[in-house]
């Protein structure tokens, strides 16, 4: 027997939960598959997770909108107000500051899993999300008037619309046939925690290197301490793989080394974790009753923090074009409700794509001439307020 909903979404990550939640709260019926559901987290002290995001202030008013926010716990958010970016290879440097724009935060730090778990309590708490634990999408069939869904346990369902949120290898965009642009940036990210000797005074900070950029994110705990950061640090991949098949002693000289004192000494590192770097942009979100968001449509560089912001930003205006249609009786996967939701994001997310490829490539290139050029650049940026205050609101919004 088909059970039928108006949405499935496929991936129970930070951008297809807040698509659950969102759409639930619009009054639209949902299923979401997800094959692994992580366990409950309880907060310990002077110990985090690898992957944090530095969630926009737009993206935290949705989120606590959404009821989600108020559930990740307070001493876990690291608030900053300032920004400093200065390059390696020069004497170019420029701070933000979020009062320049009359706010009080660029963004908050936070754990990714906190952020995933404060979603699961909203989506267990809403009727009209069907939760399809370890399950898998087997195969859809695109039919006039909606989706045949069929899972790997038989389970059948009718949806007017398919969401692909399963990330940036998206197994409904291959199998859809989504013609994608993708180019490996042929480095690698390393992610750790560290602590440090000198306080991070709640500013984020990020130095360009010849190999590629490396930022330090602030965090917080329950003891409020300001001496534990998060890196990202992006660099050519025969670089990384140096990098990370050092030991402790030595990976942290090196740390200290590039991070040139900005916090102290810099004393221990938790365990590292790499993935690969690359950039992939789906020339069309969307095909008939198939919509895809998030990583799933477009992934960027890490460099600025944008990729969750971007697909919140994706999750909020599909579930308001959904929650449009229903209130005028129309379908959620209807042709013309799909192409209002890609014109409203694809637009923006190229925007954005394009800002960090031009940053990628200038900071990247090690030529006397695009130094001379980026740090003359900086200290002009550094006194046009105008330029830097379209900046943040670019960065905070």
């Amino acid at each position: 027997m088909n059970t039928t909903v108006d949405a499935v979404i496929v991936g129970g990550g930070m951008v297809g939960l807040s698509l659950a939640v969102a759409s639930a709260e619009q009054g639209l019926s949902v299923a979401l598959i997800e094959p692994h559901r992580a366990e409950p987290v309880a907060p310990q002290p002077s110990q985090f997770a690898p992957r944090v995001s530095a969630i926009s202030p737009h993206n935290r008013q949705w989120l606590t909108q959404l009821d989600a926010w108020q559930r990740i716990p307070a001493a876990r958010v690291c608030a900053y107000p300032a920004m400093r970016v200065w390059d390696g290879q020069g004497q170019g440097a420029i701070e933000f500051h979020a009062s320049e724009v009359g706010a009080e935060q660029l963004g908050q730090i936070v754990e990714n899993h906190w952020i995933t778990q404060a979603l699961w309590e909203r989506v267990d708490a809403l009727p009209k999300v069907q939760q399809l634990i370890g399950r898998r999408l087997q195969e859809w069939r695109v039919e006039p008037d909606g989706v045949a869904i069929e899972l790997d346990d038989g389970s059948r369902f009718q949806a007017a619309v398919l969401a692909g949120c399963d990330g940036k290898f998206s197994g409904i965009r291959q199998q859809a046939g989504f013609a994608t642009r993708e180019w490996d940036y042929g480095q690698t990210a390393l992610v750790t925690s560290i602590r440090h000797s000198a306080p991070h005074a709640h500013t984020a900070r990020q130095v360009f290197l010849d190999t590629g950029p490396l930022a330090f994110l602030p965090l917080s705990d329950d003891s409020g301490s300001q001496h534990w950061s998060s890196i990202v640090w992006s660099a050519d991949t025969s670089r990384a793989e140096t990098l990370f098949a050092l030991d402790d002693a030595a990976f942290l000289a090196e740390l200290n080394r590039a991070s040139e004192g900005c916090l102290g000494e810099i004393e221990h590192s938790d365990r590292r974790f790499r993935f690969p770097l690359a950039q992939m942009h789906s020339v069309d979100y969307i095909q008939d009753r198939l919509v895809l968001l998030g990583d799933a449509a477009h992934a960027i560089h890490p460099l600025a923090g944008q990729g969750v912001n971007l697909g919140f930003r994706d999750a909020e205006v599909l579930a308001q074009e959904w929650g449009r249609a229903k209130r005028l009786q129309l379908s959620c996967g209807d042709s013309a409700v799909l192409r209002r939701f890609q014109r409203r994001r694809q637009t923006h997310n190229l925007t954005t794509m394009a800002a960090m490829e031009g940053f990628k490539r200038l900071f990247g290139s090690p030529h006397p001439l695009a130094v001379l050029a980026r740090n003359l650049g900086m200290q002009g940026l550094a006194s046009q307020r105008w330029a830097k205050r379209a900046i943040i609101e670019a960065a905070t919004s």
